[in-house]
């Protein structure tokens, strides 16, 4: 029964990761010495150099950028973290050929619910996996949510769905996982391969 309930509650951190994914691209968070505000600023001056391209109305060449899972991992836990209602313990991102996943460790503060029964049952640290797959072309991106698993209890898609609903829809009311969405600042595709992720631009 506490498991149950444990997924339930953390469903919002899921719906926080897939919203960053999408939000810009993927994210997450490692521990430890892969985790740095370096890797998080390095990834902060690529998406700056992607907004800058995007505004030169007199760009005609395409370019292409590499994002790396250590980079990706910093941004969320750096700048992303404020974001995601609860603490990110740690979190390692996989990228493999059209696929990204999230394996994330969260604590959940007593008192974090604002409900003491519920409280009572989740507060603590608990583990997030969370993978999909990413396909970014003709500026156009589609994220279809394969597997979300909390402290290795699988979660149904359609408790996803109605979560995403009720904790994600009043503060970003475009986010939907089941419709394409438009690539930010001018990105025309995404290629994730192999521990990297290459943007065209």
């Amino acid at each position: 029964m506490k498991k149950a309930v444990v997924a339930v509650v953390l469903i919002p951190a899921v719906v926080a990761v897939v919203f960053a994914f999408k939000s810009f691209l993927f994210s997450s968070a490692a521990a430890g010495a892969q985790t740095s505000e370096r890797a998080a600023a390095s990834l902060q001056s690529k998406i700056d150099t992607i907004k800058r391209a995007n505004d030169d109305k007199n760009r005609r060449v395409q370019q292409k950028l590499e994002i790396s899972e250590p980079e990706l991992e910093s941004y969320v836990l750096v700048a992303l973290k404020e974001d995601i209602p609860v603490r990110i313990e740690s979190m390692r991102v996989r990228l493999t050929p059209g696929a990204i996943a999230a394996d994330t460790r969260l604590t959940i503060p007593p008192g974090g619910t604002g409900n003491a029964l519920v409280d009572a049952l989740v507060d603590g640290t608990h583990n997030l996996y969370v993978k999909g797959k990413l396909i970014g072309a003709k500026g156009e991106g589609k994220f279809d949510l394969q597997d979300v698993r909390v402290d290795g209890i699988p979660v149904p898609n359609i408790l996803v769905d109605t979560l995403i609903k009720r904790y994600a829809k009043p503060k970003y009311p475009d986010v939907d996982l089941k419709e394409p969405f438009d690539l930010p600042w001018g990105i025309d595709a995404i290629d994730i391969g192999q521990g990297k992720a290459t943007i065209t631009y």
